[in-house]
């Protein structure tokens, strides 16, 4: 079983989207951060509506599922990058495509709320932005 897991890319959390709407990140199991960002997207998402679960996801899965189409969209985030679409994974074994290979709609749609409750154009109804000073 090693290295057969998907759990964070680069040290930021991953997600991926399916075309029934399911969001997926990997569960928090002591060998991955447990972001503040990926919190927020969770919350963020699940106020979309969108189920959210937290899987044990393959590389082998993200491979199968991104060629079928069944998988539509992945992204990582992190506080410096906060939503980052993962449009193509390359490896030594081969690469392929998630999605179009850009930014899917909800990753768009994910990381605009994000960002705009961080500069204060969306309401923050979480108190998740503190004024200082």
């Amino acid at each position: 079983e090693e290295h057969k897991w998907i759990e964070e890319l680069g040290g930021m959390n991953l997600f991926f989207v399916f075309d029934d709407g399911r969001l997926v990140t990997p569960p928090l199991t002591g060998t991955i951060l447990p972001g503040i960002t990926r919190n927020s997207l969770i919350t963020l998402a699940r106020e979309e509506g969108l189920e959210v679960s937290e899987e044990r996801y393959s590389l082998q899965q993200w491979r199968d599922d991104a060629t079928s189409g069944k998988l539509v969209e992945s992204f990582a985030c992190g506080t410096a990058a906060v939503v980052t679409p993962v449009g193509r994974v390359a490896g030594h074994d081969g690469e392929f495509t998630i999605g179009s290979g850009g930014p899917g709609q909800l990753t768009q749609k994910l990381r605009e709320r994000l960002v705009g409750i961080q500069r204060g154009t969306v309401a923050d109804r979480h108190g998740w932005v503190v004024k200082i000073g």
